[in-house]
């Protein structure tokens, strides 16, 4: 049933929106956002924290009004998707973040908007949309949080007051006008004192509340980053191989919404592979087996450097870290250099001083032999 403060106006988007899976959030016409949102994100980019998320500039440039970025928008549709699960990973160890567990969300959420637009043109409704998932130069959480979804949380993401951080955003942009209009709210906006999500940040990537520096989140470092992980960092990321729940799962907002794994499913990767399996597969069957999961976004080299220092905190798998010493890709060689020191292997790590011509390589196999 469609709330009953719901505009009669919004009806058909509401029940077209259903259709399709999705549960309308919220409505707004395309106006600018406010100054002082662009302000305060200009300023955070302008001190360096996007790191490599070179994307992240084009939001500064046509991310203040939806209309510079398509002409013909006049009002954009707002939803939320909860994902809360329980956590896991890798067989044995080596955690995921729980929204990369399942089917990636861009492609869920994304065809899900997409089939609303198509339905929105048929019925006359919508000549033009564009649907957008995390993947545009659009600010979703600023557009979120002005629409009503939530508030900014001291973590900075939007807090749902139903589902908390547990949420995934999609926009649809249409070239007809749309009410600013979202349900009231079922508690008050705010974090109120709790700083939990600051003070249990195992890299101290927030800089104040409402304020991280990304380039020392376990998310940015295990995703985003395509170099090696700073040293310093290395034993604070833990054994995170995707991503970090930690903000979330502190704050007192995660742990109210139902459990909906069973929407999002379960790749059957995480069961069939350990940290020491990963380190085996070749660049073809790491795209074979993560075919539809966010995971690929890190790239082989990219998630098997994870895999060392994920292992390297656990102080397991000599073996597989001997063999990826001699890998073909010189970062993951740097990383298996890092966790065999951890491990104490020296040994190996001796060994290959012969034969290692890559600089940086040969620079972290001192480094872990000195430690």
């Amino acid at each position: 049933m469609p709330p009953s403060h719901l505009p009669d106006t919004l009806l058909p988007l509401w029940e077209m929106a259903a259709e399709v899976g999705l549960e309308l959030r919220g409505t707004l016409p395309t106006a600018p956002l406010e100054p002082e949102v662009m302000a305060r994100f200009k300023r955070w980019l302008a001190e360096g924290r996007a790191g490599e998320m070179d994307y992240l500039h084009k939001a500064a440039v046509v991310g203040e009004d939806l209309a510079q970025w398509k002409p013909w928008g006049k009002g954009v549709a707002l939803f939320a998707l909860p994902y809360a699960r329980s956590g896991g990973g890798f067989r044995n160890g080596g955690r995921v973040a729980r929204y990369a567990l399942g089917k990636d969300y861009h492609n869920v959420i994304g065809r899900k908007l997409e089939k609303l637009g198509k339905r929105l043109r048929a019925k006359g409704l919508a000549q033009a949309f564009r649907a957008t998932v995390d993947a545009a130069p659009v600010l979703e959480r600023e557009w979120a949080i002005r629409g009503g979804l939530g508030w900014r949380g001291k973590n900075t993401l939007l807090i749902h007051p139903e589902f908390g951080p547990w949420v995934m955003l999609g926009e649809l942009v249409v070239d007809v006008e749309l009410p600013a209009w979202s349900p009231p709210p079922a508690r008050e906006a705010t974090c109120g004192s709790c700083t939990s999500c600051i003070d249990q940040c195992p890299t101290q990537a927030f800089t104040s509340e409402y304020e991280i520096d990304p380039r020392r989140c376990i998310s940015y470092l295990t995703i985003e980053a395509s170099g090696a992980i700073p040293l310093g960092l290395r034993k604070n990321v833990g054994d995170w191989v995707f991503g970090c729940d930690v903000c979330s799962e502190v704050c007192p907002f995660g742990h109210k919404g139902p459990d909906r794994g069973e929407d999002w499913g379960l790749m059957p990767v995480f069961a069939e592979l350990s940290l020491e399996d990963l380190l085996t597969i070749s660049e073809q069957r790491f795209h074979e087996l993560f075919t539809g999961s966010p995971l690929r976004r890190t790239g082989w080299a990219g998630l098997l450097r994870n895999a060392c220092v994920a292992l390297g905190n656990l102080q397991r798998g000599s073996n597989e870290l001997k063999a990826a010493i001699y890998h073909p890709e010189a970062m993951v060689r740097r990383h298996a250099a890092w966790a065999l020191g951890e491990i104490g292997e020296l040994r190996a790590l001796r060994k290959v001083q012969q034969t290692e011509v890559d600089l940086k390589v040969l620079e972290e196999v001192e480094i872990a032999i000195q430690r």
